[in-house]
């Protein structure tokens, strides 16, 4: 089996052929995370040396993290892209288990990897007869919880075998509280597309093809901000004295063609629902949908100008989804404008595809018509339009 194995979750861009458990070629490079630049030729590269093209490739494996977001998600959409023009198997290996593959020495093998601030991303694999096995999943955790964790599981082995980045940074940190340790090498501690490529043969093998899927065991950062800022957002369902509240701001605020009279019409009505955003007192955001028989049609999701870009349509459209749920709801769908690109990303990160277009709704620009659940079913209304 000829397997293309690549790795974007750190500064290495790793480009590696093998033919089942055997190198053919190897180009690992510190790129400094110029992934999108580099990946491609390095591929070429790598298929000029083995002499193969792609179409000879029988498996294709790449690391799914954790690691570098960005480089994370270039490696998985190359390796999808090649997935989806020729249809060959394909794999996503974690960086912790394909750094345990570097080690041979039997026994339990910890693989840490360094996220700064003494924190660390940990796992625990034990290599006996050739095979690796899973003994603590991979997770996020300060290097002390880490290294307790590890001694606790492991206080009865001879030996302990310490591998990643972290090693080296922690190194004096270890060796106080595993006498019996052994650290790898500084090569070994460095993630490589060989070993993503072990690994992922090895879950090839052992029947665990899934959807490649990023494996982020911590938010970004600028995820984890937005949600310490938005933590005091609350959504709660409108009533008319909220409407009342923003009445004399509609048209400036939140810039939108929804005004008072439509507003109050859609909130009496039986099959209308409508949420709140509000901070503090402030109502900054408000969204609705309307219920037809089994479907939901979201109406409207509006923010304050002062307020865009923090997240909240984010949390209002979540409202809505999870209301449709409740309700169960054989699907939720939503019109927007063509060239809302910021909009359009939200919608698909939350589930929505595109099923039709409405030939100049936004006046003389299109709309996209989206839909979040039941395919089959929006599909039936885009023939029926």
């Amino acid at each position: 089996m000829k397997i293309l194995s690549i790795d974007t979750a750190s500064n290495i861009c790793g480009v590696s052929i093998l033919e089942d458990t055997n190198l053919i070629c190897k180009l690992d490079q510190d790129t400094g995370r110029t992934h999108s630049e580099n990946l491609m030729p390095m591929i070429q590269q790598a298929f000029k040396q083995a002499n193969l093209t792609l179409k000879e490739i029988d498996l294709l494996v790449c690391d799914k993290g954790p690691g570098s977001f960005t480089g994370i998600r270039i490696g998985i959409a190359t390796i999808k892209a090649f997935h989806d023009s020729l249809a060959i198997p394909c794999v996503g290996a974690n960086s912790l288990e394909s750094l345990a593959y570097s080690i041979k020495k039997e026994g339990f093998i910890a693989s840490i990897i360094d996220c700064k601030n003494d924190n660390c991303y940990f796992a625990l694999y034990e290599l006996k007869s050739t095979k690796y096995k899973e003994i603590i999943p991979p997770t996020a955790n300060t290097i002390t919880n880490a290294l307790n964790a590890c001694k606790e599981t492991c206080s009865n082995a001879s030996t302990i075998t310490f591998v990643g980045d972290s090693c080296e940074i922690h190194k004096d940190l270890i060796l106080s509280k595993f006498e019996n340790s052994t650290l790898a090498t500084s090569e070994n501690n460095l993630l490589n597309s060989y070993c993503v490529g072990l690994a992922g043969l090895n879950q090839f093998r052992q029947n665990k093809s899934e959807d490649i899927l990023p494996l982020y065991l911590k938010k970004p950062q600028a995820q984890r901000q937005l949600e310490e800022k938005n933590k005091n957002i609350e959504i709660t369902s409108m009533t008319l004295e909220d409407l009342n509240q923003i009445a004399d701001i509609l048209a400036s605020d939140f810039d939108t063609f929804w005004n008072y009279d439509i507003l109050k019409e859609e909130l009496n009505a039986e099959n209308s629902k409508y949420w709140i955003a509000k901070t503090g007192q402030e109502i900054v955001g408000f969204a609705g949908i309307k219920i037809m028989v089994d479907q939901a049609d979201i109406m409207n999701i509006v923010v304050k100008k002062s307020h865009r870009n923090q997240g909240i349509g984010s949390l209002l459209l979540k409202q809505l989804i999870n209301v449709s749920k409740e309700l169960n709801l054989a699907s939720i769908t939503l019109e927007v404008m063509e060239e809302n690109y910021p909009a359009i990303h939200l919608y698909r990160n939350l589930g929505f595809k595109q099923i039709g277009i409405r030939k100049n709704y936004y006046q003389d620009k299109n709309g996209l018509i989206m839909c979040n659940r039941d395919v089959s079913f929006c599909t039936y209304k885009k023939e029926q339009q």
